[in-house]
């Protein structure tokens, strides 16, 4: 039974109209029966912004100032988006004599159109009268008013103050140096510098401007600049703790790890409480593979500000790098992030306006901060590029700033693109529920750049985390996991939070790029045998060595090529070499490849006989590339948690190189070695059996998951009418 709104209920046409009428009126004063239109569509629409600012100006007529103020107040409070509610809220302020509290009302409304001129007017009007003109003529009183509004999140209306005071006094450093600050917070760096440069030429020792240069050059990738002048910050000032910070994270860009260590130290000294240096070093230390200290430095981190999330991101994922295959560490931490971070946020869920129509085309968001050429991009690209247009919509929020070839791809499978770099959590919450997104999909996890705490406002039906960094979140708003038989055991599964859901595969190749022509294995020519490692350096450590060091010791000949972008940093070589010596391993038996291009990377695998996955953390786009150039790699899936390579090696009936312990792994890396016509015939089907599976077929890949996107959707439908029909 359907149900009609009553005939004397006005619909919105009709309320169109009254409100045209009272603009009618009110255009030829007659202020009566316009206040009588505005009140008739109150009383049916109470939120009716512009009536109740129609009212509110009706009363300024009346010289009624107080009720005028009261209503603007209340148009505000449904629409704060409206420059001309502000002005006239100003208007009634300045009649009742409060005119610095009109002069902040203004200073909000420079933040929404910062070049309005009726504001720009009222609020110089305001400055010329007589009782005002003393204090703002004042440069000191400008310049306080501008640090005030740019403390309080009001950029345009700073900008204003501060050339305010330039006005007064242009020789002012501190106020040019604050324009640059706020230059350089909008992403203008040239700008920012310009502003920096003009201060520094003013005042010489302005240690901040030299500082805030410096970090604009680091932001632009000019290292050896931004190192240069945050030391001349520290000659100015010695104990300016976020120069020696920021010379750190410049030392460490440049792979200066000692000299940015000692940096980090100093910053820490000077201010024991500051986080983000403990922080940072935390990083710093794990790129180096020293898990444990970059561990207490993140906890330290957090201990001081509990809610640095970005600090427990990597809190996680360096426990992810060490975590023992029996251990529950990995997820008891991402719990902790959870109760932390995300459950605070379920207060702001709200009901959400999706149909719940099982047949219709479906909304797919794709959040993440890889819509570029990056290896993560390799494994999800394939559901952008190849996805069926008859049935999903695709909408890519995307967090990378770097735009290249693979970002155009992108961009033109795209229903909707829209970058979040430059917005928080929440607007971006706000803006998928907009879009009335379906099916949301989370590329990143714990990694740099993710937004999960937009998921975990739950702006969509369906949250899914998948391919960019599956291992969990621990949110209650994460309504799926993506994995497959292999990446999370059965006996496990209880113990995550989300609902786990089996795809092909968690990883898949989308071959952005071409790859070189499969060789012959290098056994044939060299006579010896190769093995590979071409992972981060992260991920290896003592007990992985230990584990090739014994296999080079059971093959006197053969050697092991390890590449990694780390290698270009002599240090990790010199303690590569001196462990593998320890071990009784000669030098000359070790090959280091640092930093290539992606095509030499590649080819670099015609170097490589078998390919030595390492553990606990295990390897992804490393093993599909190596994979599909004919190199199989051997796992030893007993001692990974999450043994993501025993997935690619079941679908290409690679079996019999996964191992269940280090005595097996080193006699399957022994018998493998010695079957050179094996290795070869091997070498040279593995591509076209890889290019028919899933992990190479794109359609069939895409199919698959597709088809799990419907069927969740439809339960997800399925549920809601029930609860409709309850």
């Amino acid at each position: 039974m359907n149900l009609e709104p009553p005939d004397n209920i006005p619909n919105q046409s009709h309320i169109d109209e009254l409100f045209k009428e009272a603009i009618d009126h009110y255009n030829c004063e007659r202020f009566v029966e316009a206040d009588k239109c505005c009140t008739a569509i109150i009383n049916n629409f109470p939120n009716h912004a512009d009536a109740i600012n129609l009212l509110g100006v009706i009363a300024l007529q009346f010289n009624r100032y107080i009720l005028a103020k009261d209503l603007f107040l209340r148009a505000i409070n449904v629409n704060d988006k409206q420059v001309l509610y502000f002005h006239n809220l100003a208007v009634s302020l300045i009649q009742l004599e409060e005119k610095k509290e009109a002069i902040d009302v203004l200073n909000q409304a420079l933040e929404i159109d910062p070049e309005n001129s009726q504001i720009l007017h009222l609020l110089e009007n305001i400055l010329n009268s007589n009782d005002v003109k003393a204090e703002f003529s004042n440069p000191r009183a400008a310049l306080e008013t501008g640090v005030l509004c740019h403390e309080s999140g009001q950029p345009n209306a700073a900008i204003y103050w501060y050339n305010k005071t330039l006005k007064l006094q242009p020789e002012n450093s501190f106020a040019l140096s604050n324009i640059g600050v706020i230059l350089h917070g909008q992403g203008r760096l040239d700008s920012a510098i310009d502003f920096y440069q003009k201060a520094i030429l003013i005042q010489p020792d302005n240690y901040e401007a030299h500082s805030n240069i410096g970090v604009a050059y680091y932001d632009q990738g000019k290292l050896k600049k931004a190192a240069t002048s945050q030391k001349k910050a520290i000659s100015i000032k010695p104990d300016y703790a976020q120069a020696h910070y920021n010379l750190a994270n410049s030392l460490t860009k440049q792979e200066k790890f000692k000299d940015a260590i000692t940096s980090y130290k100093k910053a820490i000294k000077i201010k024991p409480d500051y986080a983000k240096a403990y922080s940072n070093y935390g990083n710093l230390l794990q790129i180096q593979g020293k898990f444990d200290k970059a561990i207490s430095c993140y906890n330290k981190a957090l201990k001081l500000r509990p809610d640095f999330v970005k600090t427990h991101d990597s809190l996680i994922f360096c426990i992810d790098l060490i975590c023992d295959i029996n251990s529950d560490l990995f997820l008891t931490e991402r719990k902790n992030w959870a109760k932390q971070h995300a459950d605070p946020l379920k207060v702001f869920w709200t009901e959400l306006s999706n149909t719940p129509d099982p047949k219709r085309r479906l909304r797919i968001g794709y959040v993440g901060a890889d819509f570029k050429e990056h290896s993560a991009s390799s494994i999800f690209a394939t559901m952008l590029l190849n996805h069926d247009p008859d049935k999903f919509q695709i909408y890519c929020y995307a967090g990378n700033t770097i735009v290249d070839n693979v970002t155009k791809k992108f961009k033109q499978k795209s229903t909707k693109w829209f970058p979040t770099a430059q917005i928080d959590d929440a607007t971006l919450a706000k803006i998928i529920k907009q879009d009335e997104i379906d099916i949301l999909v989370d590329l990143a996890g714990h990694t740099i750049g993710n937004r999960l705490l937009t998921f975990a406002l739950k702006p969509a039906p369906i949250q899914i985390s998948a391919w960019g960094y599956p291992l969990g979140t621990s949110m209650d708003a994460m309504d799926y996991l993506f994995a497959d038989k292999f990446f999370i055991h059965e006996k496990h599964r209880k113990k995550y939070t989300e609902k786990i859901v089996d795809i092909p595969c968690v990883i898949h190749l989308m071959q952005t790029i071409q790859f070189p022509k499969v060789t012959d294995p290098p056994l044939i020519k060299n006579g010896y045998v190769t093995f590979g490692a071409f992972n981060r350096l992260e991920k290896y450590n003592h007990e992985v060595y230990s584990l090739w060091a014994k296999i080079l010791l059971r093959i006197p000949t053969a050697k092991l090529l390890i590449k990694t972008v780390q290698l270009d940093y002599p240090q990790n070589v010199t303690e590569i070499i001196n462990f593998f010596k320890n071990q009784g391993v000669k030098k000359k038996r070790l090959i280091f490849i640092g930093k290539t291009s992606r095509q030499e990377h590649l080819k670099a695998h015609e170097q490589i006989d078998i390919m030595l996955d390492p553990f606990p953390h295990n390897s992804g786009m490393t093993s599909l590339e190596s994979l599909r150039m004919g190199v199989p790699v051997l796992n030893c899936e007993t001692k990974i948690r999450n043994p993501l390579s025993s997935s690619l090696l079941h679908i290409l009936g690679l079996d019999k190189w996964r191992t269940n312990n280090e005595d097996e792994y080193i006699n399957k890396a022994i018998e493998f070695s010695q079957d050179v016509n094996y290795l070869k015939t091997l070498r040279h089907q593995l591509r076209n059996r890889f290019d028919k599976s899933v992990l190479g077929n794109s359609q069939l890949y895409v199919s698959k998951v597709e088809a799990i996107y419907l069927d969740l959707w439809k339960q997800w439908c399925n549920k809601k009418i029930l609860q409709r029909n309850k």
